[in-house]
Order: C-alpha cells, then sequence, then structure tokens
C-alpha cells in the first residue's frame, strides 16, 4: 500500500519597514482510514540573525482538535504520534481518519538579507517503527491529597520540562523538588499539557502536582494553573483574543495569572512582555511579580512590582506570585524565590484555593509574618484575609527570620511606605496604624543593595464607610 507523503516549503519574508514577523501558517491534510502513526519533520534556517533567534514552533491538529506543540530544537526533530505513544510535547491517540493541521507558529523571525526558509514533511504510516523519545499515555487523573494539616506549604508555580523547552524530563524535575524540599510544585509547559502524562508513573511522595500550562501568546505568557486539557493560545487566529484564553481556563476550574509581565520582549523574548493593554484584568487571578532572580539588565522585576503597586489604588484585589521560570538545574540558585501558599488542607485544590485567595509570601529565603487587630477583643485578620473595623486604626504584628545584615522591611498601604524599619536575623514589629475606610497593608523586605528579599499579600481593611457604601449599593 502506498502511503500519502506531504511536502511543504517556502519562505518567510519580513517587510522593509519590519524588525521582525509574527504569524500563524496552515498545512491542511487529510489522514485516510487505517492509518496507526504519523511522522513530521520541521526544517527553517537561518537559527539566529546576529544575536537574535528565530523562533517557529509546529503544532499538531486532528479532527477533534490539538494533538501536539513542538518547537522543535534544533528544527529537524523528528515528531511522532500514535495510538500508544507521542513524542514530547505531543499526546498519544488513535490516528483518526479526516482532515488534520499542520502549523508553523511564527513567534518570531528577524529581518534579514535573504528569507528565512522551511520546509515540513508529514508521512504516514500503518505502525510505529521509531526510536525517537516518546511517552506514553496517562489514565484518568486523581485529585491529589496528601497527609497533613492546614499551613504554610512551599513551592513552584513556573516550571518546564523537556515537553517544551526544559531540560529535565518529568521523573528528574520531580526528583529535584524532592531534594528542594518542595510540597508542590506547577508543570507549566509552553502551550501543552503533555507532560501531565508522565506524572502518572511517578511516585510523588507527597509531593503535590498542580497541573498546568504557560499560555505562550506572541503577545504575552500567563500561567494557567489547575488544567489538565489544552488552553488555545493561538491570539488572533480566527478571532481568538487573550480573554477567550482566560475564560477557558477559569471554565476548567483552573486559575489565570499574568506571568512577568514587564519581562523583555520580542525579538529578543518572543512574547514574553504583555503587551494587551486593553486586556480585562477582572479575568486574572493573580500577576507575577517576581520572575527568576531579582536583578537582571532589563530592571523586569521592579518593572513588574510598580505595575502590581498601581493596581493597589484601585479596589480590585490581584494576587501577587513568583515563579523561579524553572529550565534547568541552575534556575534552583541562590536568590530564586519559591512562593509560600496556606492551604486548609494538603491538596491541589486547597493550594489553588490559597492563591486565589492571596494567602500568600513570596521569598528567596527569609520568612515574613503579618497580622493586624482592631484590639476589639480576638478580631484578627491574616494575610490575604480581610479586617472589618469601625475604628480609623489597626494594630499591626510583623515578624522576620533569616534577613541578612542590612535588610530594611517597609510596610505600604494603597498610596505608599507607612512604616520602615532595619531588619537583620530574626525580629519583630508591633505598631498602631492608622488606615483608611477601605485600605490593604502589605510587608515588602528588601536587601541592602535593593534587591528584594521577600514579600507578603496584602491584608485588606473594610472600614465603616466602605461598609456603609457597600449595604447601600
Amino acid at each position: 500500500m502506498e502511503l500519502p507523503v506531504y511536502h511543504y516549503e517556502g519562505n518567510i519574508v519580513v517587510g522593509q519597514d519590519r524588525e521582525y514577523i509574527q504569524d500563524y501558517l496552515d498545512f491542511p491534510f487529510e489522514i485516510p482510514v487505517g492509518m496507526g502513526a504519523l511522522r513530521l519533520r520541521l526544517r527553517y534556517s537561518p537559527l539566529k540573525v546576529g544575536d537574535i533567534s528565530n523562533l517557529i514552533t509546529l503544532g499538531v491538529y486532528d479532527p477533534h482538535g490539538f494533538r501536539g506543540f513542538v518547537s522543535p530544537n534544533p528544527p529537524g526533530r523528528e515528531v511522532v504520534l500514535s495510538a500508544g505513544m507521542a513524542t514530547v510535547g505531543c499526546i498519544p491517540g488513535a490516528i483518526l481518519a479526516g482532515k488534520w493541521l499542520a502549523q508553523l507558529a511564527i513567534h518570531c523571525v528577524v529581518a534579514d538579507t535573504k528569507p528565512c526558509t522551511y520546509s515540513l514533511d508529514i508521512e504516514l504510516m500503518l505502525e510505529t517503527d521509531t526510536d525517537i523519545p516518546v511517552h506514553h499515555p496517562m489514565h484518568s487523573r486523581q485529585k491529589q491529597v496528601a497527609p497533613g494539616k492546614a499551613g504554610w506549604l512551599r513551592g513552584e508555580l513556573h516550571s518546564h520540562t523537556v515537553h517544551s523547552d526544559g531540560v529535565l524530563t518529568v521523573n528528574e524535575l520531580i526528583a529535584q523538588a524532592h531534594t528542594n524540599q518542595l510540597d508542590f510544585l506547577a508543570i507549566t509547559d509552553h502551550n501543552t499539557v503533555s507532560a501531565l502524562q508522565d506524572v502518572e508513573n511517578i511516585a510523588l511522595d507527597g509531593l503535590l502536582i498542580i497541573p498546568g500550562i504557560e499560555v505562550t501568546t506572541f503577545h504575552g505568557h500567563a500561567l494557567a494553573l489547575g488544567v489538565e486539557r489544552w488552553v488555545e493560545w493561538r491570539t488572533g487566529y480566527h478571532g481568538w483574543t487573550i480573554e477567550d484564553s482566560a475564560r477557558l481556563a477559569r471554565e476548567m476550574g483552573g486559575l489565570f495569572i499574568v506571568a512577568h509581565p514587564n519581562s523583555v520582549g520580542s525579538p529578543i523574548c518572543t512574547g514574553c512582555q504583555w503587551e494587551y493593554a486593553d486586556f480585562d484584568l477582572d479575568l486574572a487571578d493573580a500577576i507575577e511579580v517576581w520572575n527568576s532572580q531579582w536583578d537582571d539588565i532589563y530592571d523586569t522585576n521592579p518593572k513588574s512590582l510598580n505595575l502590581w503597586h498601581s493596581l493597589q489604588q484601585g479596589k480590585r484585589r490581584m494576587p501577587v506570585t513568583c515563579g523561579s521560570d524553572f529550565h534547568e538545574m541552575s534556575h534552583w540558585g541562590a536568590g530564586v524565590p519559591f512562593t509560600y501558599i496556606y492551604a486548609s488542607h494538603r491538596s491541589t485544590a486547597d493550594v489553588l484555593e490559597g492563591i486565589r485567595n492571596g494567602r500568600m509570601i513570596i521569598s528567596s529565603g527569609p520568612w515574613l509574618s503579618m497580622q493586624i487587630s482592631t484590639g476589639e477583643g480576638n478580631k484578627t485578620a491574616g494575610i490575604g484575609d480581610t479586617l472589618s473595623t469601625k475604628a480609623g486604626r489597626v494594630f499591626l504584628t510583623t515578624g522576620w527570620e533569616k534577613a541578612p545584615q542590612g535588610a530594611q522591611l517597609i510596610v505600604r498601604n494603597k498610596q505608599d511606605v507607612i512604616l520602615s524599619e532595619h531588619a537583620a536575623g530574626t525580629g519583630s514589629v508591633q505598631r498602631w496604624l492608622d488606615t483608611q475606610p477601605d485600605d490593604r497593608l502589605w510587608i515588602e523586605l528588601y536587601a541592602a543593595n535593593g534587591a528584594m528579599l521577600a514579600m507578603t499579600n496584602p491584608i485588606y481593611i473594610k472600614g465603616l464607610e466602605s461598609a456603609d457604601q457597600e449595604s447601600l449599593a
């Protein structure tokens, strides 16, 4: 039986008035009845123009939808799909008869003296005959619950494996999470959930896995946490919007977190900067303000923190998160933050609920604590909570541990810094503070060189005036 072979090639030309181009190229093809496997190979050149990399990814869609997202690195790596196994980044399953789509997503092709050339080959097979790295389909995943009481859990909310552009397998990443004594780990590969299939065959030994995906668009990235199915990311394709991606993640029961919004963008880091100026922030559950180490030559983290500060001046509650953006072993080195989440139970569901409610501390080492009270009996509130009070002041109790010499602790409200203290080693401060009727307080801890060491999410204060206004609404 002679099997169909599809071959496509062409040039990607960047207009003379453009620095780079971003686009989608569609290559629909038919699969007849009786096929057992599919092999694809994408090549493109040049890989770099000067110091800037070109990036073209390969998406595969069967008659029912998503089957794979692969960043061929290097281009030419084979991609194989079959009923029982598939290349990392892809989902195993039957090779259905009907119309399929191979799509080249041009995340960035930089202007050059010659066009960027590409070729795509698609070969149909009766059965799998390959020795390339593959993974096997997962069974129905159970919601994770581990022994343990309510308390603070430490973990990672942003990580990658070989299923996208990370260097570790899922097994290796989980082993490293145990080495770093993490309680939870979110696996968020770019535009695919295929890594979750490998989790089924690994002994987790109490580690909570948060399923997720990094929605990696041409104009911004976001973490969809708590989702086990693929989230459409192709904004601008057939009218899809970033708001549609956020709504879809939430409909799946997940959270939508804007990632590294002020990272350097295209063409240096394709799509890394959040460019959706009109995005409805009511669809976001949090903002990642600390990505990898605090300092970089572009001041990306301070800019993201300033953005979050500006949002605090309104009434919207927008929790703050961090992530190492783990791709390799060195990314869990000194100065990289982890997220501490207060969970009612040791379960993935309660970790997600802790994020949603802002019961979080982000830190590269030091520990922070904060509580406010009204002085009226036992009426108190902790991080992420709301305190209702008729008084125009609250009593703050805050503490720190493992703060280095020269560290500075500041307490902020919606408008400004209202308290500043030198902090070293272990210590605490108790103080009465004047507050506004609708206010919020949080702590930030800085090193002597100005780098962030740790911060809390806010405690919210609902005063007499704001309570009366709500009752009249």
